[in-house]
C-alpha cells in the first residue's frame, strides 16, 4: 500500500526548506525556515474545512492501514550499526521488524546528498520516515522542517533524564528550543596512551601522573619534545597531526555564525594553529595521514605514545590495530587513559522522525527502546561495549566490573568517559561546522607547513568562507 500523500502546504514548506538551506549546499538549515504560521494563519475558512476533511481522511486511512499491518516503515542510514542495534527493539516489539525497511546507503560522503533527494519527494513510497544524523550535519535537519520534535512521538522529559546533557544540546533546534533527534551512545574523548612507555620515558606511573604532564596545550608540547628526546628520536607522542583537530574543535566558545548572521573566529582556532604548527616544525609527530595505512599501524609498534580517542575509537581501532587479541600479544594490555588538555567529544549517531512520518508512535517505540530504556541499553553497552546514553546504564555496569578492561591493563574505562561526559559542552555548535572546518584545515596544514603566515591563512580562511557562504557577513 502506497505511502498516504502529505498536504501540499506540507510538502511546498519542505521542499521551499530543502532548495534554500540543505538541497546539495552547505547553507545554514536555520536560514531555510519557512513562514508556516503565516500560511495557517492567511488560509481561508475553505481551506481550514478542506484540511480538516483531509485529516479526517488520513485518520481512517491509518486505521484501515494498522488493521492490515501498516505500510513499510523505512529508516535510512550509511552503515549497518543502526540496524544492528534496531535488533534490540525487535526483541521487545518482535511484531515491528517485518515493517522496518532499513536502507543502508552505504556511503557517508554521498549519505545527506540521497536523503536530501528524498526529502524532496515526500509522497514517494521509500520517503524515509526516520533518518540518522551525525553530529557533524546533524544541525542541518533538526534546524529545518524536515524534522519533527521527538514529543510528538511520545518522547518525555522522563525518557531524557538519564541521557547525558551534550546530546540532548546537539539534537535541540535552535529556532524555537524543540527536540528533534535522540542517541543510544555517547562518545566523550580521551587521551590513550602507552602506559610502558610513559613508565620508561617519562617515570609516569598512573593515569594522574599522565594527565600532570598533558593537562594543557603547553605541557602537552612540553611532553611531546621530551617523549622524542628520551626515546632517541623513536617514539612521538601522536602519529598525526591531524590528532588534535576534535579536542579542539569541541572547546570553541562561540559558534563560527552568530543568530544574526555574522561570521566569528574564536580565539581558541588560533592556539589550534599554533599548536598544530609547533607539532609539524619541531617534528613532535610521525606526520602520518589519519586513516591511512601508516596510521593504522602505529598501535603496535613503539614509534607512537598516543591518540586522542573516544569511546568507540577505543575498542574498534586503537584495539583492533594492536597487534595482538590478550595481553602479551602486540601492545595488548599496554594501555591506559587519561583527560587530556580538554574534554572533548568525537562522533555519534542520533535518530529523528521525519516531517512526513507514516507512524509516529512506531518512531517513538524505536526511540523510547535504544535510546530511553535502561534495562535494554544495559545490555546493548554490555554485548557491544558501545557507551551508551544512560548514566544509570553506565553506573551498573562500572559497579559490576564490567568497565574493568584488560586491553587498559585491567584499568576503568566506563569510570574514566562517565566524567567526561558530563564536561563536554557544545553551545558553540552551529549547522555551518561541517564545511567551515574543512576550510579552516586546508588554511591550518598551510601554516603549519610555512607556506603562509598566520595573518595570511586567517584571511585566506574568511575568503574562504565568505565564498561559501555569501549570506553570511564576514569581518
Amino acid at each position: 500500500m502506497k505511502k498516504k500523500l502529505l498536504s501540499a502546504l506540507l510538502s511546498t514548506a519542505m521542499v521551499a526548506s530543502l532548495l534554500v538551506g540543505c538541497g546539495g549546499s552547505d547553507n545554514n538549515a536555520s536560514d531555510s525556515t519557512a513562514d508556516n504560521s503565516a500560511a495557517t494563519d492567511s488560509s481561508t475558512t475553505d481551506d481550514s474545512a478542506a484540511t480538516d476533511t483531509a485529516a479526517d481522511d488520513t485518520a481512517t486511512d491509518t486505521a484501515s492501514d494498522s488493521a492490515e499491518g501498516g505500510d513499510k516503515f523505512y529508516i535510512y542510514s550509511w552503515n549497518t550499526e543502526v540496524q544492528e542495534r534496531l535488533a534490540y527493539v525487535y526483541e521487545v516489539y518482535p511484531e515491528i521488524e517485518s515493517r522496518i525497511e532499513y536502507v543502508n546507503v552505504g556511503d557517508s560522503a554521498v549519505y545527506q546528498e540521497k536523503i536530501d533527494q528524498l526529502l524532496q519527494n515526500p509522497d514517494a513510497e521509500d520517503y524515509p520516515d526516520m533518518i540518522a544524523f551525525e553530529a557533524a550535519y546533524i544541525m542541518k535537519y533538526t534546524n529545518s522542517d524536515f524534522t519533527i520534535p521527538v514529543t510528538d512521538c511520545g518522547i518525555t522529559d522522563a525518557d531524557l533524564a538519564e541521557m547525558y546533557p551534550y546530546t540532548i544540546t546537539i539534537a535541540t533546534d535552535q529556532r524555537d528550543g524543540s527536540l528533534k533527534g535522540v542517541s543510544w551512545q555517547s562518545c566523550p574523548g580521551s587521551f590513550i596512551y602507552r602506559a610502558d612507555l610513559a613508565e620508561s620515558l617519562l617515570g609516569v606511573k598512573s593515569p594522574e601522573e599522565m594527565q600532570a604532564k598533558i593537562g594543557s596545550w603547553d605541557d602537552f608540547l612540553a611532553t611531546a619534545r621530551e617523549i622524542k628526546e628520551k626515546s632517541g628520536d623513536a617514539t612521538r607522542i601522536l602519529s598525526s597531526n591531524g590528532d588534535v583537530v576534535n579536542t579542539f574543535m569541541s572547546n570553541k566558545t562561540d559558534p563560527w555564525v552568530s543568530s544574526d548572521g555574522v561570521f566569528h573566529m574564536d580565539p581558541s582556532m588560533e592556539e589550534y594553529m599554533d599548536v598544530v604548527k609547533t607539532l609539524e616544525q619541531e617534528d613532535l609527530t610521525q606526520k602520518t595521514t589519519q586513516w591511512s595505512d601508516e596510521w593504522n599501524a602505529g598501535p603496535s609498534t613503539d614509534a607512537v605514545f598516543g591518540y586522542f580517542g573516544c569511546t568507540w575509537f577505543l575498542h574498534w581501532t586503537i584495539k583492533p590495530n594492536c597487534g595482538g587479541e590478550a595481553v602479551g600479544e602486540g601492545t595488548y594490555g599496554s594501555w591506559n587513559m587519561c583527560e587530556g588538555p580538554a574534554p572533548y567529544y568525537w562522533g555519534g549517531t542520533w535518530f529523528g522522525a521525519t516531517a512526513g512520518c507514516s507512524d509516529t508512535e512506531l518512531a517513538g517505540k524505536i526511540m523510547k527502546t535504544l535510546c530511553c530504556d535502561t534495562e535494554v541499553m544495559t545490555k546493548v553497552s554490555e554485548e557491544t561495549l558501545d557507551y551508551v546514553n544512560n548514566k544509570t546504564a553506565m553506573k551498573t555496569l562500572s559497579d559490576a566490573g564490567k568497565g574493568a578492561y584488560d586491553f587498559l591493563g585491567g584499568q576503568d574505562f566506563i569510570a574514566v568517559f562517565s566524567p567526561l561526559a558530563e564536561n563536554v559542552d557544545v553551545s558553540w555548535m552551529s549547522a555551518y561546522d561541517q564545511k567551515v572546518n574543512e576550510l579552516l584545515d586546508t588554511q591550518v596544514t598551510a601554516y603549519a607547513k610555512g607556506e603562509k603566515d598566520k595573518e595570511t591563512a586567517i584571511a585566506d580562511f574568511k575568503t574562504a568562507v565568505a565564498e561559501a557562504y555569501p549570506a553570511v557577513t564576514v569581518e
